[in-house]
């Protein structure tokens, strides 16, 4: 394996001649590199389209392919295919690095694996590549697809009682692809009833051991780091967070609560967007180094407490908090598989970090459908694990208990069912959700846990409303 070929990523919408591309690789070079204030803006926006493609490209494939194991092609074909062919990669295993380049190699970007970690990019060449260890043999006995087994030492002394020509129902239509403008691509379905795994699906070329991104289901995730931080003492939650940009006295971000950083009502301004090549979310994810540094250097919006606004910023501000808070860069990249995943026994879990070494706690997560699947049983399991309090005994209210200018929707990093989005699902149900289809639906009042993973490139291409109920009315 040594070149991936031409990775597409974003749709651009020109169509050009060959001398036309000449003629903007020509403006390209002229000033691609020198101050972009007097830019024209169609060029401004095919060097932003550029740096972010390219670093996305190289990111995605070196974490699905170097770390997850998924085919190339399959990662070529699906997550980098809304585009035009614009950015070329190179895939480097021995190496543990992934290459691109956008415009004939005047933009260019680099990931690198980073040992247990995953992968992160490397800028002005740093960190350096450190390859992981190689897998250690499991003890354990790998669990049969087909057949139910219990997801933990809690679970009910015999799988319940299912319809299961239902199911199997349910779970062909999450996989079918019927609407070839809005494909589904379902790569993983684990479905959990009394702690036992009863129904499991995977795509082809898809594992059952097989870590995939959750993308913003990551952040339920650090919801439970920052619990897992409380419950040992590391947070205080009555006090302020202790964040370096706003460390003036006089700074009014000194009045935002740990607690309103969960919830997103920080009042920080943060463009959430992936439809726009510029946003604040796209240019974090692709182009910062110091992501919660980007994060927390923009301005109040609104005063903190008074304003919902979702922000993937204000959850690496959250895990950055959790960095300091510890003040051991080796104990808190090691805090995730120690505090959490561990204990679990979530053993595909990886949480990458950026450049600067914070992990992304708002969208890098990588995890096998049925460690997503042991995750959910914990909050279903009122953050209790094999007869141990993992997180505060109040965190799954705490989750549950809507923000204020939510609409009811969201609670402390975590989704809230409600009528209006959520008609068809159990009004105590709450979910994490990511980009593109991924779903981890926890459903006490049917004492159920549904994981749906995929790349789902269109909204339309997955009704997390009705796949739920669909998987859910098979349960009895």
């Amino acid at each position: 394996m040594t070149e991936a070929g031409t990775t597409p990523l974003f749709s651009w919408p020109l169509r050009v001649t060959k001398q036309q591309w000449r003629t903007v690789v020509i403006s390209v070079a002229a000033v691609a590199f020198s101050a972009t204030a007097g830019l024209e803006p169609p060029l401004r926006n095919l060097i932003t389209f550029a740096r972010a493609g390219a670093s996305f490209s190289a990111k995605q494939l070196c974490s699905s392919v170097l770390m997850a194991g998924m085919d190339p092609e399959q990662v070529i074909n699906e997550d980098l295919a809304a585009g035009q062919g614009m950015i070329h990669t190179r895939i480097k295993p021995n190496a543990g690095r992934v290459e691109a380049n956008a415009l004939f190699g005047l933009i260019r970007a680099e990931a690198i694996q980073n040992g247990e970690r995953g992968c992160t990019w490397q800028i002005n060449g740093h960190p350096k590549p450190r390859l992981p260890k190689p897998n250690q043999p499991d003890s354990a006995t790998p669990h049969p697809i087909g057949s139910a087994w219990p997801l933990s030492d809690t679970a009910a002394a015999g799988p319940p009682e299912i319809d299961e020509q239902a199911l199997k129902d349910a779970l062909d239509r999450a996989f079918e692809e019927n609407e070839p403008l809005t494909p589904k691509r379902t790569r993983a379905v684990v479905v959990v009833q009394n702690g036992w795994v009863i129904a499991e699906r995977y795509a082809q070329g898809i594992q059952p051991d097989m870590p995939l991104i959750g993308w913003s289901m990551s952040k339920s995730i650090t919801h439970a780091l920052i619990g897992r931080a409380i419950q040992e003492g590391l947070l205080d939650p009555g006090k302020p967070p202790k964040v370096p940009e706003w460390s003036d006295p006089q700074d009014p971000h000194q009045r935002i609560s740990l607690d309103q950083l969960q919830r997103m009502n920080s009042g920080l301004a943060f463009e959430e967007s992936t439809g726009t090549l510029n946003s604040d979310l796209v240019r974090m994810l692709t182009q910062e180094a110091d992501m919660a540094g980007f994060a927390a250097s923009h301005p109040l919006s609104k005063k903190p407490g008074k304003k919902w606004s979702y922000s993937s910023g204000t959850t690496n501000i959250l895990s950055r908090i959790l960095r300091h808070a510890i003040d051991d860069d080796q104990r808190y990249w090691r805090f995730p598989k120690q505090a959490l995943f561990g204990p679990l026994g979530m053993a595909t879990a990886v949480l990458e970090n950026d450049n600067s070494g914070t992990l992304v706690g708002s969208s890098l997560v990588w995890a096998s459908g049925r460690d997503w699947a042991r995750f959910g049983q914990l909050y279903l399991n009122q953050v209790r694990w094999d007869g141990k309090q993992l997180l505060p005994s109040t965190w799954v209210r705490q989750a549950q208990t809507a923000s204020r200018g939510s609409k009811q929707a969201y609670g402390a990093h975590w989704w809230l069912s409600r009528r209006k989005s959520r008609p068809d699902l159990p009004y105590d149900s709450f979910s994490a959700e990511g980009y593109q289809g991924q779903l981890l639906l926890v459903a006490p009042s049917q004492r159920a846990v549904i994981v749906q993973l995929g790349q789902t490139p269109k909204k339309p291409g997955f009704d997390a409303n009705a796949f739920g109920a669909d998987v859910l009315s098979a349960l009895r």
